[in-house]
Parts: structure tokens; sequence; C-alpha cells
């Protein structure tokens, strides 16, 4: 016999590790996938490239007018045509458009992966541990500063008991 017979018990021990291992991997794979800095990077990379083409468009279409109204002004018997303008015009329009529905979906995007995909707040796309930090420290203080304002008031209530008591001895 090449396989020897496993127990029931065995096999249920190898099963259930090998489940653990493939829920740890396919989290592992999620938290580097959904890694704020990854998203960052390619958000900045999707959205830089639209942004860059339309800052590209926007130089065209303006060139295209400055050439139109130098052709006009320098040169003899040119009327003013800005035909080119109004394509390199089009074409920028075309890729604000463009950038705007990029961004748009981004943003949708993102919102789904945090709401329906990641479940701790932590692990949430934006979500700055550091400035979270800040804020509890903040509330902290809040609390720090009331406590002390409560404990100043009843040092003067009790130094107000101490002149009066004084004044009371001094009296009898």
């Amino acid at each position: 016999m090449l396989f020897k017979p496993r127990e029931k018990k065995e096999f249920i021990y190898q099963k259930n590790r090998l489940i653990q291992k493939s829920s740890e991997g396919m989290i592992s794979f999620r938290r580097f996938l959904f890694a704020p800095n990854l998203l960052t990077f390619v958000i900045s990379v999707v959205v830089g490239n639209a942004f860059g083409s339309t800052v590209k468009e926007l130089v065209t279409t303006l060139f295209h007018f400055f050439y139109a109204i130098w052709r006009w002004l320098v040169g003899k018997g040119h009327p003013v045509s800005f035909d080119s303008t109004w394509d390199a015009l089009s074409n920028f329009l075309t890729s604000a458009l463009t950038l705007l529905a990029i961004a748009l979906a981004v943003f949708y995007f993102i919102q789904f992966i945090n709401n329906w995909l990641i479940g701790s707040e932590e692990e949430k796309w934006g979500y700055d541990e550091p400035h979270q930090d800040s804020l509890n420290e903040q509330a902290l203080i809040k609390k720090n500063n009331a406590l002390m304002k409560e404990n100043i008031a009843l040092q003067k209530e009790i130094i107000q008991l101490l002149k009066d008591s004084s004044k009371e001895g001094n009296q009898k």
C-alpha cells in the first residue's frame, strides 16, 4: 500500500489547517491590495495622468488661440480663423471631462472598498492613525483641563472655608 490510511481526526485537522492558512493568506493579500500607501500611489498615477493630459490639452488650446491672433495681427491679408483653436478646445474639454469621470470613478470605488470590503476602521483607506491619536489626545486634554478647573474651584472653596473658620476662631 502506497499511502497509509489517515484517521478521521487527522484528516479534519489537516482540512482545518488548510482553511486557516488559506484564510490568513487571503487576509494578507487583501491588506496588501487595499493598503493605504498602495491605493494612494495608484490613485496618484491614474488621476495624475489624466490631469497631465488635461493640462497638455489646455496648453495646446492656448497655443492655437495665440497663434490665430498672431497670424491675424502680423500676417497681411490673413482673416482671423479659430478653426484649429476650436479643435484644440474640443480636445481640452474632452480631456477635462475624462479627468472628472476618472476622479468620480476612483472616489466611488474607494467608497465601495471602505464600506463593503474592509471590516475594521483601522484598515479603511483614508484612515489616519496619527490623526486619530491626536484627536484622542485632544479629548484627554479637554477632560484634564475640566478636571483642573474643578480642582481649582475646590481649592478656592477650601481656602475660603479656612479663612472663614480662622475669622470665627479669632472672634471667640
